[in-house]
């Protein structure tokens, strides 16, 4: 796939409060934010939250199976968490070519995050490295 700067790719996502769970179990990272209702309901979000890296797998998993695709590896990234993520909410991944850096096969990315308010969740810059020129 030859990409232009603008070309650019969205999708719909949902994570369940059963993957937060699975993903603390992986991760180690148990925090109670992410995992107890009542603990959670004394916070500034009043329920559970997604883990904020869970919730950036979806830029890598883009990258590397759909925008730019197979044979791309999302190899950096920054980014800001403007709002949480909920559980069994959906939202969407938005990732868009800024910029094209042919002597490396780098493309450098807009990351973000929506709900569908159209509400910016997560904002970032990441970077792919595509085996065929871009």
């Amino acid at each position: 796939m030859k990409l232009k700067i603008g070309d650019n790719y969205k999708e719909e996502f949902v994570i369940t409060q059963d993957m937060v769970k699975k993903f603390a179990e992986l991760t180690g990272d148990k925090n109670p934010l992410h995992l107890d209702k009542e603990f959670a309901s004394k916070t500034r979000f009043k329920k559970p939250i997604v883990h904020g890296l869970f919730s950036v797998t979806s830029f890598g998993k883009v990258m590397g199976t759909k925008f730019p695709g197979h044979g791309s590896i999302h190899v950096g990234q920054n980014l800001s968490f403007k709002k949480p993520l909920y559980p069994d909410t959906k939202y969407f991944v938005y990732i868009e070519l800024v910029k094209i850096i042919k002597k490396k096969h780098f493309g450098v990315f807009k990351t973000q995050i929506f709900d569908l308010k159209n509400n910016l969740i997560v904002d970032g810059t990441g970077i792919a490295l595509h085996e065929e020129k871009l």
